[in-house]
């Protein structure tokens, strides 16, 4: 009788400790960068449809994040020259919008740093297909974190342009590397 009350009192201590907090959508935001080999770059942003980060004790264990890919916007040009990057941004061109409209990351690891940070490991998902990435995370103040991380599209066959599959691009090519900087409210 007392394992089983220790057991349960275990379980119940650890869930406490290790609760799953829902991501605040309307005061979380994620900003994308891209660029082409002459330094232009591009930006803008998406926005999550749901997330939970678990914390204990204040500090990051997991979690997980749903992005609404259809909400991808371009930020840095306005009228016209953004409805099309938008439109080619969506299309199959680069991350097929229509057939992939959700994209995941879920962490699978978390280790804290010697400088407040946490270092995640996690699988992101684009386009369906899957691949290992790291993410940055700090602590931005209370129930906050900013998180950053640089996936290469070209692992999920994000082709246009990509010198990963095409040669002789010449200042035509659009760089691999996406830069993303997200800030977390839960």
């Amino acid at each position: 009788m007392k394992s089983l009350f220790f057991t349960l009192f275990t379980v119940v201590a650890l869930n406490f400790a290790l609760s799953a907090q829902d991501v605040n959508l309307n005061d979380s935001a994620l900003k994308w960068y891209g660029a082409d080999i002459t330094g232009k770059e591009h930006y803008g942003s998406l926005k999550f449809k749901s997330g939970a980060l678990n914390v204990s004790n204040g500090k990051l264990q997991g979690g997980s994040f749903e992005i609404d890919m259809t909400s991808l916007a371009v930020e840095d040009l306005e009228g016209e020259w953004a409805q099309k990057l938008e439109g080619h941004l969506k299309s199959d061109d680069f991350f097929a919008i229509d057939k992939f409209n959700t994209a995941f990351l879920v962490l699978t690891s978390v280790k804290e740093g010697s400088d407040n940070t946490f270092e995640a490991a996690g699988d992101l998902t684009i386009r369906g297909k899957t691949h290992p990435v790291s993410v940055t995370f700090v602590p931005a103040g209370t129930n906050k974190m900013t998180a950053a991380l640089v996936f290469d599209r070209s692992k999920y066959d994000v082709k246009f342009r990509s010198a990963s599959f095409f040669s002789d691009l010449g200042d035509k090519l659009i760089l691999d590397d996406i830069k993303v900087e997200v800030s977390l409210a839960y």
